[in-house]
């Protein structure tokens, strides 16, 4: 495990991913465009499907300090992972990526070692009903395009506060003012 990352001068680019696999989904078809030139893409075209897989990420370590997830995610991982010593506390310090031992991880955590220019996935999985899912969070009437006439709204088109509004376009005392322009202090022009 040791030297994973180790002190070498790209080391401060490192992240590591901890968790573990995530079985509830299965990456069957990538739907990848083969002209595409995008660095992810290309990597994958170029890798077998034992090669990367989806974990469940519930922290991760960056800049010698470890973050815990508010909420764990799922995301793409190269390669199988690498095993933590649980309970321990004497994992190196070229595995974590921090400076502390008194923290342990589950004996089934591993750790995915990526960069943080790497291009990924990340797969937000949220359990509820429909109604908080999907009906309160997006019903709205910025988006109803169904519900009315949208093309005629006052609050969508010609708003008199956001295009044209007096004090934000050609305002008098911006531009033109007879107290700045043509005063005889400035101007030399004096005043009838």
């Amino acid at each position: 495990m040791s030297g994973l990352l180790g002190e070498g001068l790209l080391a401060p680019t490192g992240v590591r991913l901890f968790g573990r696999p995530y079985k509830g989904l299965k990456i069957d078809e990538l739907g990848i465009n083969q002209t595409s030139n995008d660095p992810l893409v290309t990597q994958l075209k170029q890798a077998k499907p034992e090669e990367y897989s989806l974990a469940r990420i519930y922290g991760f370590s960056y800049l010698g300090n470890y973050f815990k997830l508010s909420s764990p995610t799922v995301l793409l991982v190269w390669g199988p992972g690498t095993p933590l010593p649980a309970g321990t506390g004497n994992v190196p310090l070229d595995s974590l990526g921090v400076d502390f031992s008194g923290e342990t991880f589950a004996a089934d955590v591993k750790m995915w070692v990526c960069d943080q220019a790497d291009i990924g996935i990340r797969i937000d999985v949220a359990v509820g009903s429909i109604n908080s899912l999907l009906l309160d969070a997006e019903m709205g009437s910025d988006n109803n395009i169904t519900g009315g006439v949208v093309t005629a709204r006052s609050d969508v088109v010609g708003r008199s506060d956001v295009v044209g509004r007096s004090d934000v376009v050609g305002r008098s005392d911006l531009v033109g003012r007879s107290d700045i322009v043509g005063r005889s202090d400035l101007t030399g022009a004096r005043r009838r």
